[in-house]
């Protein structure tokens, strides 16, 4: 029987409990591969916690980078930045981006080929899915062996994926550190995000409801 869904259904489906996933489509994250994290915390954590796409449960993790510093300074403020196209800067306070080198190779899972479109019912609905169905395909690439997944990032529309998402034990890898990381807010100036910072109140007038009124009736606003 032909299987008839809407264009707008979810057509990714979990993955198969009873498959090997070892022959899924991979790409080499070579060591000293320069990636980006912008964090608040320590730059190599990886979350368990379920809050992100491809958290593994503990205790494994999974730590978010990305190809470039842009990509991963929108993954911090895109909700903000696609419902207004402006950022507020406290959103950024206390955010610094590093530039973090990997210091082993790894193979990474990749979901962007027409391979694991054909062969593992793939689509690019792995970018966007919900997280569960996504912390699927993560379990099951890291139980076949692999060191993490490159996907979409979600608030950069690019031609090549941006994100690498890498999985291993839960919490801070003592990992190589940038020992100059940039101020998240001067990346983002850089790449063309309009930041704003709302008014302190010495830049405000403030008048009651009375002066609102008249300055009104007169045509007038109070100095």
């Amino acid at each position: 029987m032909a299987l008839v869904s809407r264009r707008d259904d979810l057509a990714l489906r979990p993955p198969d409990p009873t498959r090997s996933y070892h022959s899924f489509p991979c790409r080499l994250l070579r060591a000293g591969a320069v990636l980006y994290r912008a964090h608040a915390r320590g730059p190599w954590w990886f979350c368990s916690q379920g809050d992100c796409r491809f958290d593994l449960p503990a205790p494994d993790g999974t730590c978010y980078l990305a190809t470039d510093a842009g990509a991963a300074v929108r993954e911090k403020v895109g909700p903000a930045l696609a419902a207004t196209g402006l950022v507020p800067a406290s959103v950024l306070a206390g955010v610094l981006v590093s530039r973090l080198s990997v210091p082993e190779p790894m193979q990474l899972a990749n979901p962007a080929t027409p391979t694991a479109a054909n062969r593992f019912g793939m689509t690019r609905e792995i970018d966007t899915a919900p997280y569960p169905l996504a912390q699927e395909w993560a379990r099951a690439w890291r139980r076949a062996g692999f060191h993490g997944v490159r996907y979409g990032t979600r608030f950069t529309p690019a031609a090549r994926p941006t994100g690498v998402a890498l999985f291993g034990p839960a919490g801070e890898r003592p990992w190589p550190l940038d020992p100059t990381p940039e101020l998240a807010t001067d990346i983002a100036r850089r790449t063309g995000l309009r930041l704003v910072t709302p008014p302190t109140a010495a830049a405000l007038t403030i008048i009651t409801p009375w002066e609102y009124v008249a300055s009104v009736r007169e045509g007038r606003w109070p100095d």
